[in-house]
């Protein structure tokens, strides 16, 4: 539906010298102030306005991922003529479309662009959430417009104008990744002791289908997957009881450390912005940390956020392959009939361990970008301020992996192999997304 309106708009923008869909010409690019001239302000507060929406609209952590995903590719190819150096994603994202491209001589405030773009694309995502998500969005985007009060007015038409017609391309690219038709599917888990049950019977099971939208950097969701490479079986001697054994006696003696660590990193839809939500928290601390300019700004998030809905993608593909029951499901069962989790568990199920996967992924992006840093992490996990510090990406990530075994909803196998699955995600973003050419040696 939306291709119509797309081309339209580049056709009048074309007609009256705001784009063309055309190779881009220095002479346009190198007449506005380049990107890495440019506070990451934009950048920043967008993906802050989102992670709150996403945790005031209760959105189930896979369609965060999407959602951060999506934003991080808007915001990189949206100000993608501002940044002369790099490349853009067409020919290395998963069907990425042909995007319009300036006029030379234009001028445009990449700020502007970028806050059209993410307003365009974030609004149109929102179709099946809550109206306040969309007017905030709307009210951002004035908001913004009114702190560039000092930019030419033609300047301030042409880069809305530039921004909105790449929105919609993005847009429409975004719509025609699957997600409408796992909509409304059924699903019921097989019968039998090892397959996961629902440990809430009230609540459906989270999104089933997830593993079928299209992936991002990932060839198919089940490049990086680490199978299950032990049976299940009730007998004590067995390795699948000592791992349920070894959930169980951890969740027993809970040192206050341990509990700190499972309730940071918890990260429960509808309280904060999901597990992917945290690791744009802390990309939003390293902007400040390393003071970005919007074009590494825009750099970090693209790459970090599509290795995070790759993530989620990849996780909940094997989920639903594996169907693993929950340790407490087990543990009732065949350990302790009156035991129960520090943190509840979720409903879809066990292998591999979802935090452990995005995390390893993020991390490893991070940690390819940057490499070894010490960073402090904040979150409001129960509305209360919780602060941790880390030596390193990964020093965060198996925190975030661990803290699942804490909480009682994983078995260590979960967590450790799904850390390995999140690597290969992020190094597949790291390895496959070029954003500026080699240097060429002596």
């Amino acid at each position: 539906m939306l291709k119509p309106m797309v081309f339209l708009l580049v056709l009048l923008m074309v007609l009256s010298g705001g784009v063309a869909a055309q190779t881009p010409t220095p002479a346009g690019v190198l007449a506005s102030v380049r990107a890495d001239q440019l506070r990451a302000d934009v950048a920043v507060e967008w993906m802050q306005l989102l992670y709150d929406r996403v945790r005031e609209d209760a959105i189930s952590a896979p369609g965060a991922s999407r959602l951060y995903g999506y934003a991080g590719v808007t915001l990189y190819e949206s100000i993608m003529p501002g940044m002369p150096d790099n490349f853009t994603l067409i020919g290395q994202l998963t069907d990425f479309p042909q995007l319009p491209w300036v006029l030379e001589d234009d001028i445009h405030d990449w700020t502007i662009v970028a806050n059209a773009a993410l307003s365009t694309v974030l609004t149109g995502l929102f179709y099946d959430q809550s109206e306040e998500s969309r007017q905030a969005f709307a009210d951002f985007r004035e908001e913004w417009l009114g702190r560039r009060d000092n930019t030419p007015p033609e300047v301030v038409e042409r880069s809305l104008t530039y921004g909105d017609v790449v929105g919609e391309a993005i847009l429409e690219w975004a719509l025609a990744d699957g997600y409408e038709e796992t909509r409304g599917r059924d699903f019921e888990p097989p019968l039998g002791e090892q397959y996961w049950v629902r440990t809430n019977s009230e609540v459906n099971s989270i999104e089933p289908y997830w593993g079928e939208l299209r992936t991002f950097a990932l060839s198919y969701a089940d490049e990086c997957a680490f199978y299950r490479d032990y049976e299940f079986s009730t007998d004590p001697d067995s390795v699948f009881y000592a791992q349920a054994k070894e959930v169980y006696e951890i969740g027993r003696t809970l040192t206050p450390q341990q509990q700190e660590i499972a309730t940071f990193w918890v990260d429960t839809p509808g309280i904060t912005g999901t597990p992917s939500g945290h690791w744009v928290l802390i990309q939003i601390a390293l902007v400040d940390q390393f003071g970005m300019s919007l074009n590494r700004a825009a750099e970090m998030f693209m790459k970090t956020n599509v290795a995070l809905a790759d993530s989620f993608i990849a996780a909940w593909s094997l989920k639903y392959q594996d169907l693993l029951l929950r340790p407490e499901t087990y543990i009732i069962a065949y350990i302790d009939p009156r035991w129960s989790p520090y943190i509840a568990s979720p409903n879809f199920p066990e292998y591999p361990s979802g935090h452990s996967v995005v995390s390893g992924a993020a991390a490893q992006v991070l940690q390819d970008m940057f490499g070894q840093v010490a960073f402090t992490s904040v979150t409001f996990p129960n509305g209360q301020r919780m602060q941790r510090s880390f030596t390193s990406f990964f020093h965060a990530a198996n925190e975030a992996a661990i803290s699942r075994m804490y909480g009682g909803i994983h078995y260590r196998a979960a967590i450790e192999n799904g850390v390995e699955q999140g690597r290969c995600i992020g190094s597949v973003a790291s390895d496959r997304i070029t954003l500026r050419s080699i240097p060429q040696g002596e």
